[in-house]
């Protein structure tokens, strides 16, 4: 895998390519990246996905989702992205879910803790070198302590730097050594909390030992994933990241997991970031809402917009129209806003299904219109569009978990029965 650079501006990010190393073939970035659960798109099938775009996808697999699925793939003479039912996708390889918070704490000197269906495991790098191996990925993340949020002690914030360290010595001699790893990418993973100092000290050892072995960086340990992502303080995460780019690699992409608000995201690549995922959409959807904000800069400020649809509101049971007026997803042309609110009381599994379609397709189109707006130096325009969304104020687009229909325990069941019924 190899990363161009074709358009750098300095207030509105920067345009690329990756390009896969067997079939050449290009994903433009900002790229983003589709989220999945043990090898699939949460709730879509692959007929059902080419529904929402015909365009080869970019697909990120989660070490802890998939873990059980490497004794097989020993057998299976292919890559897993073929074994998953998408040969030609461009494969990520990453240790957490990003779609749902990773429990703190577990950790131990040399193992890190990884939470699968069958329950926590503790995976030292060579274990999880030979999970690399089996998956072959494209790109894949080094392993790292990624335990730290904006709470983190300073104690705690130093391990997760020595940790890493350490893990990252062996990964690099796996990845050298390796003959089955010759064509994929290491992204070294940048940890340290939200202290600049610690940061440093991360990014000091990957490019003293990686430098020359890594082909991008990978930002962790801002949030425990899931619904955290997107309550992250923007401010702080702004201040930390303009610090890190500014001593790494120009050259070699950045990427930031985890469901980070579409402004987050905007400030992010407005700094040089190109690769997201879309676990902000599976969460969304898992909580019942509809993405609805607005990223068209031709609509005029004195509408207002909001960032999503509950479609749990008793108002929408009458309620005729589609989600979003003007959207073309399969979800907006055949259906309307009264029959997903009828979906969600009957507790129907084409409910998800249809907000999932919506929500991709919303995020697929809002990262189509980055790309235009970074090649004509307009991203601080459409930053100022989605943020206030035609308000005075800035919008919330932090999700919370909608116990009006699903209990903690529940987060991630698909339509669930509601608490008060059970």
């Amino acid at each position: 895998m190899k990363f161009v650079i074709e358009n750098i501006s300095k207030s509105s990010g920067r345009l690329g390519h990756l390009v896969q190393a067997e079939t050449e073939k290009r994903f433009r970035t900002p790229l983003l990246v589709q989220t999945t659960k043990a090898g699939s798109i949460p709730y879509l099938s692959r007929e059902v996905f080419d529904y929402v775009t015909k365009e080869i996808p970019a697909l990120q697999f989660s070490l802890s989702t998939i873990d059980h699925m490497t004794e097989s793939l020993k057998l299976f003479n292919d890559t897993f992205g073929a074994y998953v039912g998408y040969p030609e996708c461009l494969s990520l390889l990453l240790v957490r879910d990003a779609c749902t918070t990773t429990p703190s704490g577990h950790n131990d000197k040399d193992t890190v803790p990884l939470f699968t269906r069958r329950g926590k495991e503790m995976l030292t790098t060579t274990r999880y070198m030979d999970a690399v191996e089996v998956l072959k990925p494209d790109i894949y993340q080094g392993l790292c302590d990624a335990d730290t949020n904006i709470e983190s002690a300073k104690k705690r914030i130093a391990k997760c730097v020595d940790r890493t360290a350490n893990f990252m010595e062996l990964c690099y001699e796996r990845h050298q050594n390796s003959k089955v790893l010759n064509k994929s990418a290491l992204f070294v993973p940048i940890v340290g909390g939200y202290s600049t100092f610690a940061r440093s000290d991360s990014i000091k050892h990957a490019k003293a030992k990686g430098e020359n072995i890594s082909s991008g960086y990978i930002f962790e340990g801002f949030h425990n994933n899931g619904l955290t992502a997107t309550e992250v303080d923007a401010d702080e995460l702004v201040k930390v990241m303009s610090h890190c780019l500014n001593e790494l690699n120009v050259e070699k992409p950045k990427m930031m997991p985890g469901a980070y608000t579409p402004t987050v995201m905007l400030e992010l690549i407005s700094l040089g970031v190109d690769m997201f995922d879309t676990s902000y959409a599976y969460c969304a959807a898992s909580n019942f809402k509809a993405l609805t904000f607005n990223f068209d800069l031709t609509k005029t400020e004195s509408e207002n917009f909001t960032p999503f649809l509950d479609i749990t509101e008793d108002s929408l049971k009458e309620d005729f129209t589609p989600v979003l007026a003007n959207c073309d997803c399969l979800t907006c042309k055949k259906h309307t806003r009264a029959y997903l609110y009828h979906l969600y009381n009957t507790r129907e599994m084409a409910g998800p299904i249809l907000i999932m379609i919506h929500n991709l397709h919303h995020m697929l189109k809002f990262f189509n219109t980055i790309c235009n707006c970074i090649a004509e130096d307009k991203l601080p325009d459409l930053l100022k569009v989605v943020k206030y969304q035609g308000n005075e104020a800035a919008v919330d687009y932090s999700i919370k978990l909608n116990t009006k229909a699903i209990s903690k325990n529940d987060q991630g069941k698909s339509f669930t029965v509601a608490k008060d019924e059970k």
